[in-house]
């Protein structure tokens, strides 16, 4: 499954079934509405863009084979360059994750050779393996300058996924060895190209600024270090001197680049429209900022503080057998094309097999009732405030071998065995059994705010999340 979540939230969370990308495939899960459906069909408009704002479309993706994940065009820089600069599209919007980062690939020479190579002290290459929940990613820590729209941030760390010089070694026998130590590539699947990712790069615009916080900084002999930041030797790597993982500052690490905005950096708002089912692409709005300017000022209704120490909400939800569940480690994820969540009372995996589409060798976790379910979840802040979702779960298989298009509002996979009890003394924090993962589907028709981690805004000091 893909759901896309990084285990940044090492801060937080080591969630399920997440990665860097729409989906590697029509009938994968990745992960990372109003539950109804509903609004115009075909390609929405999110109407006039101003410099604080940017294009957020919904489309096939890159290979055309994304659905339920949304996109936005940046531009990337040398450091200190305004003409070695290089506009990007297809880049994932993730409020599941943190920090930006770009395949390879998509960069020209010119502008790969001038990215800024982040070291350690001895001069080594810093070197990240971003673990998502159904594999990794692998590659240099460089700085560049960014911009999207009218707002432009200077030397952000970021991943270049799948470099080439980072990958392999041939020996003089001609042996190619992986450079990937294997404390990372034991993570999951390799996901270093476009094809596998399913995007051009990620941009992770969660609460938190770093994609790892004080986790990584920690020694690599602490069990709390998740192991995402290695350094590689200059030159000369072999399994006799390999890369080695290492801690790293939050400065130095991976970063959210709103966050260095000279304005408009407390948070941003992700804007779209509702959605007839199946339409081939919807366009809606990436806005940076909560009350800055004129065309973010706080218009929502619910407002729910993120709880500490892992800045998630949460959710009540009672399934369809009944069963009520109290799930602590809930939270709003544009990086999941889904809504994730167990409920054992839902055809899924083998309750599928037959419909057509349908890979017993892969059979994922797609839901796939009879018909389509109306179904319900309560969710609270930490501020007290309660907010009841309405949402919907369609047959999965029936949809992709009806549909052509890329945006379903009705998306939904299994997390896990449905449990009635979730607490530090239960299950461990990130259990993916006691979260409940409002995806995708749940944005649409709606303007979802993300304030940032102590960031102030006019309605107070992040985390939260309103609509």
């Amino acid at each position: 499954m893909r759901k896309l979540l990084l285990i940044g939230l090492a801060q937080a969370l080591l969630l399920l079934a997440g990665c860097g990308g729409g989906g590697s495939g029509s009938l994968a899960t990745t992960s990372n509405n109003n539950g109804g459906g509903g609004g115009g069909g075909g390609t929405s408009s999110g109407g006039g863009q101003s410099a604080d704002s940017v294009n957020l479309i919904v489309d096939s993706g890159p290979q055309g084979n994304d659905v339920d994940t949304p996109f936005i065009t940046i531009t990337v820089c040398a450091p200190g360059s305004t003409s070695n600069c290089q506009q990007i599209d297809h880049i994932e919007v993730d409020t599941g994750s943190y920090g930006l980062r770009i395949m390879s690939s998509v960069l020209s020479s010119s502008l790969a050779s001038a990215l800024q190579q982040e070291t350690v002290s001895g001069g080594n290459p810093v070197v990240e393996c971003a673990q998502f929940a159904d594999g990794f990613s692998w590659g240099p820590v460089k700085t560049a300058d960014v911009q999207i729209a009218g707002e432009s941030a200077a030397s952000v760390p970021v991943e270049v996924i799948g470099d080439p010089a980072y990958l392999q070694s041939s020996s003089a026998s001609g042996t190619t060895t992986s450079e990937i130590p294997s404390g990372c590539s034991s993570s999951g699947p390799e996901e270093d190209t476009v094809a596998s990712f399913g995007a051009n790069g990620i941009i992770g615009i969660g609460f938190f600024s770093s994609d790892c916080g004080s986790a990584c900084a920690l020694s690599p002999t602490n069990a709390q270090n998740p192991g995402f930041y290695y350094e590689c030797p200059a030159t000369g790597w072999s399994p006799g001197n390999p890369c080695n993982e290492i801690a790293l500052a939050e400065s130095a690490q991976v970063t959210n680049p709103v966050v260095f905005f000279q304005t408009d950096n407390n948070g941003v708002i992700v804007e779209l429209p509702a959605a007839s089912e199946g339409v081939s692409a919807i366009s809606g709005s990436l806005i940076f900022g909560i009350g800055t300017q004129s065309n973010n000022s706080v218009t929502a209704k619910t407002l729910l503080t993120a709880g500490t120490p892992y800045d998630t909400i949460n959710t009540t939800y009672t399934t369809t057998t009944g069963q009520q569940q109290f799930l602590p480690y809930s939270y709003f994820d544009t990086g999941s094309n889904a809504y994730y969540f167990a409920d054992g009372g839902i055809p899924s995996a083998t309750g599928c097999s037959g419909y057509p589409g349908y890979n017993s060798s892969n059979p994922d976790a797609w839901y796939c009732p009879g018909s389509e379910l109306h179904l319900n979840a309560t969710v609270t802040g930490q501020n007290g405030t309660q907010s009841s979702v309405s949402f919907s779960i369609g047959n999965t298989y029936t949809l992709f071998n009806t549909y052509t298009g890329s945006v379903f509002y009705d998306l939904g996979a299994n997390s896990g065995v449905s449990v009635t009890t979730c607490d530090s003394q239960t299950k461990a924090v990130g259990d993916t059994s006691c979260a409940f993962d409002f995806g995708f589907p749940f944005f649409l028709g709606r303007n979802v705010f993300i304030a940032f981690a102590g960031a102030n805004t006019a309605w107070g000091m992040g985390p939260y999340v309103a609509y």
